[in-house]
């Protein structure tokens, strides 16, 4: 009896032993040194940290993810519903706002987060909702200004979401909403070009440079540069509110940009993702890129 005592004392040190080891051993492997375990199936969305250039949110079909400067994909939070748009706000950084599909069904209309993603809660259902923004943006200047694109029609909300009112003559077939870098300025990219009102919405007028589909826009809230993405022209550069636009070589690029954005905190640093999924940085303000 006593043999075989210390027969299972001696089997269950050995593997107790053994777990520790392969413990330490995964513990002892950077993150950064290995192949990130999460994948994106899809994007709806491109934002960076206001506290931290180096730091994405990439919000897809299966909830918010971030990624740090080591590139590591990781989930922010436990929600796994459909975010179909995404905006940061431009004064705090862990306070989200997203419209979009719980898994269950149907649409939420307008969340908000005040802890980084870890938890959301309904704002508001929105006009004729609740809705499903494809496209939203947050004023950078007034955070109560918030605007979404739902089922063909613009909305506007003047008390951070609560309640809307639709825009009249808002262009038609809008792809994607950026705000200015000065209140109530509002940028819409369309299949017929890039739109700018500078009060709120109430009226419109066509950046005649820019006379294609306009698939990405982006304004830095901090020195105003803005980017677009022209399905023949490719990626464009202003550095004068839109007045004129250079090209820029995406050598590097062989696939039509999604989404643009640019740090607010390092407005030299500009991120774009394509539709291949692929993330590319920009460290000099667009000029050159790599992939992130």
């Amino acid at each position: 009896m006593n043999n075989k005592l210390f027969i299972i004392v001696i089997v269950g040190v050995v593997t107790l032993f053994g777990a520790l080891v392969l413990f330490s051993d995964n513990e002892s492997t950077p993150a950064s040194d290995t192949q990130p375990q999460l994948r994106l199936s899809d994007i709806h969305g491109l934002e960076v940290a206001i506290d931290d250039p180096d730091k994405l949110y990439l919000p897809n079909h299966q909830g918010l993810y971030f990624q740090e400067a080591d590139g590591v994909l990781q989930k922010a939070g436990s929600i796994s519903d459909d975010l179909m748009s995404f905006a940061v706000s431009p004064t705090e950084p862990d306070v989200f706002y997203a419209s979009g599909h719980p898994k269950t069904g149907g649409n939420f209309g307008l969340i908000k987060t005040t802890d980084g993603g870890d938890t959301w809660t309904n704002i508001s259902d929105g006009l004729d909702g609740p809705v499903d923004f494809h496209t939203m943006a947050i004023d950078n200047v007034n955070e109560q200004l918030i605007y979404g694109y739902y089922r063909g029609a613009l909305q506007r909300s003047s008390d951070g979401g609560l309640s809307w009112e639709y825009v009249e003559n808002a262009p038609e077939q809008i792809i994607q909403l950026s705000a200015g870098q000065n209140e109530a300025r509002l940028y819409a990219a369309t299949v017929s070009g890039l739109q700018v009102s500078e009060n709120a919405g109430d009226s419109w007028d066509a950046l005649a440079t820019i006379n294609e589909t306009v698939a990405a826009v982006e304004v830095n809230a901090e020195n105003g540069q803005m980017f677009a993405y022209g399905v023949n022209r490719g990626l464009l550069v202003s550095d004068n509110k839109g007045e004129t636009w250079v090209e820029v070589d995406l050598d590097s690029v062989d696939d039509q940009v999604l989404y643009i954005t640019s740090s607010r905190n390092n407005p030299k640093q500009v991120y774009l993702v394509t539709r291949s999924l692929e993330i590319y940085k920009s460290t000099d303000g667009g000029e050159t890129w790599s992939l992130r």
